[in-house]
């Protein structure tokens, strides 16, 4: 089987933001299997082949207006995979982002091979939960929904990874809608990465570890109880992992509270280096993009073996056991007084860790790759053993 993977992020090797995690690993995956891999981002540096697979690049300026360099993506596209249709006649196409619904109706014209869209999350509920302008609330959200239909009505069917996802998405359409969920795994790191520096906290501390990037305005309830959490808690230490346009907002945050010693900040490390953390880590915490959404962080602190504090929501209580092998939380005080509980029992740290470790099984690209493959077979009509 031939898969085509576009994607509309450029693709850089040992910078891979969460965005293209899951089109990365499923790449990889794919190839694995014995599956013929091509991908399409758009262009970073000029490049014929990444991790060893052949690659189509879609031109792009790699500006420094991530919205203006979207937009050429978007309407450079279509010629990009008119070619790519022609000459190399894939099986079937898989896209995850909603850039590429501008070029979608119009392949259609030219290519009579299913299209998977693959929605990690849905743009509209991302927008209307974490942006704080009323402006570029609604027209944000309102030019993502348009988007995200125009997509839709593109493609053959949808994967997703989750129920709350589709349900949404099929009260928008009556194509199919598949769930296959987010995963997990911690290869070794490269030996050309540099070590990771640990904070240096002294014994007895618990240290509380978000990771991930740092936007919309996403650990402010956690900031906001951060003077109370300090004072109840002498021993909570926090540690942030990640970088994003809001890490200098927060770094001035905790210079204000009085509070540099007991919070660090660790800019972005490749995924190989995560595990590393663990060795800080006493309560890994997740907040949600959207009302609807699934972090992918929890699966890798599942791996990890870490006990999980994370935000309450329809689609995490899809995978997860409160009480059991995580601690979810509503709201700013839920927030506050879960860390407290999670930071004065370590006998309940020590459960819900040890829990969530036998639940990472479930749950890794390996299973997942073998859960889409079983899929195309069914719209391409290739048996198993072709």
């Amino acid at each position: 089987m031939k898969i085509c993977m576009v994607q509309q992020h450029p693709v850089e090797a040992g910078k891979t933001p969460a965005a293209i995690l899951r089109y990365l690993k499923l790449a990889e995956h794919f190839s694995r299997a014995r599956e013929v891999v091509l991908i399409m981002p758009s262009a970073g540096k000029p490049r014929r082949e990444f991790a060893g697979l052949p690659c189509y690049q879609v031109p792009t300026p790699g500006s420094r207006w991530k919205w203006f360099d979207m937009l050429c993506f978007a309407l450079l596209l279509l010629p990009v995979l008119v070619r790519v249709a022609r000459r190399e006649q894939p099986d079937i196409w898989f896209v995850d982002e909603l850039f590429v619904g501008l070029a979608l109706p119009w392949f259609k014209l030219f290519n009579r091979r299913p299209v998977n869209y693959d929605v990690m999350g849905i743009h509209f509920y991302q927008v209307r939960k974490n942006n704080r302008n009323l402006l570029r609330h609604w027209l944000l959200g309102g030019i993502y929904g348009l988007l995200e239909r125009l997509t839709i009505w593109g493609s053959t069917f949808l994967t997703t990874v989750n129920d709350a996802h589709r349900e949404v998405l099929s009260r928008w359409t009556a194509k199919p809608v598949h769930v296959i969920r987010d995963a997990a795994e911690f290869l070794p790191p490269a030996l050309a990465d540099p070590p990771v520096l640990l904070p240096d906290w002294p014994a007895g501390s618990v240290g509380l570890t978000f990771i991930g990037k740092l936007s919309n305005h996403r650990l402010d309830d956690l900031f906001r109880e951060l003077p109370v959490l300090l004072e109840r808690c002498p021993a909570l230490r926090l540690l942030i992992v990640g970088d994003g346009p809001f890490r200098n907002y927060y770094r001035r945050w905790a210079q204000r509270l009085g509070a540099v010693e007991r919070i660090c900040f660790h800019e972005f490390v490749p995924h190989s280096r995560l595990p590393e953390f663990s060795a800080v880590t006493d309560i890994a915490y997740s907040d949600d993009w959207s009302d609807i959404g699934f972090p992918m962080k929890v699966f890798e602190y599942m791996h990890l073996g870490l006990p999980m504090l994370v935000e309450d929501t329809p689609a995490v209580r899809e995978v997860l056991r409160p009480d059991v092998d995580s601690f979810l939380y509503r709201g700013r005080e839920g927030l506050a007084a879960a860390i407290i509980r999670l930071v004065e029992d370590e006998e309940l740290r020590r459960r819900l860790a040890q829990n969530a470790a036998q639940q990472a099984p479930l749950h890794t690209w390996e299973r997942r790759v073998a859960e889409f493959l079983e899929l195309y077979r069914q719209y391409t009509g290739e048996s198993r053993d072709e």
